[in-house]
């Protein structure tokens, strides 16, 4: 009996394997195949080049560091505002290239004030909207705020409102719309 549920546990191990490596194959054949429509276009970056390159630079210093230094996740959030995680991985990337750590040491000790400066640059990009915004969630355009803020005070009804904004938005942007009001 124990060679059938050992049989009957590798089948079903096997078809999940299976099944997993069928959904990779599928989700990378639809990503290749969005990358060649005409409409893809590339993720915006989260920070500037500028922002990137100091936070790298910033990273090795406290990687190189000798003696008494903040916790890894401490430094990450506090000093660099990036994820300690993040830093985690430009720390094995540091330990796998030792060319770039060469290329980073060569534009000398960064300073906080350059990354205070990185960071302006950052936001004004941001502000541009030509970065990331940092919110996973899209931002209701004031325009539509306004909208719905005039009809609400003529009186019509949620219903008619969500009816009315279904024909321009998806339906998770009308729910959230109409929470917040």
């Amino acid at each position: 009996m124990g060679d059938v549920a050992s049989w009957w546990k590798e089948k079903k191990e096997a078809e999940a394997r299976r099944r997993k490596e069928r959904a990779y194959e599928a989700s990378m054949e639809n990503l290749a195949e969005a990358r060649i429509s005409p409409r893809y276009h590339p993720p915006r970056p989260w920070r500037s080049k500028e922002e990137q390159l100091m936070i790298r630079r910033l990273a090795l210093q406290w990687w190189t560091c000798r003696g008494s230094k903040p916790s890894c996740r401490a430094w990450a959030r506090e000093k660099l505002g990036v994820s300690h995680v993040w830093l985690l991985r430009l720390f094995r990337k540091f330990e796998a290239d030792p060319d770039e750590v060469q290329r980073l040491q060569a534009y000398g000790n960064p300073t906080l004030e350059e990354l205070r400066r990185a960071k302006e640059c950052t936001q004004r990009m941001r502000d541009r909207g030509e970065l990331r915004l940092r919110s996973p969630r899209r931002r209701v355009p004031p325009a539509i705020k306004q909208f719905v803020r005039e009809r609400l005070a003529q009186g019509w009804s949620r219903s008619r409102l969500a009816r009315e904004l279904l024909l321009s938005l998806d339906r998770r942007t009308v729910k959230r719309i109409l929470q917040k009001v």
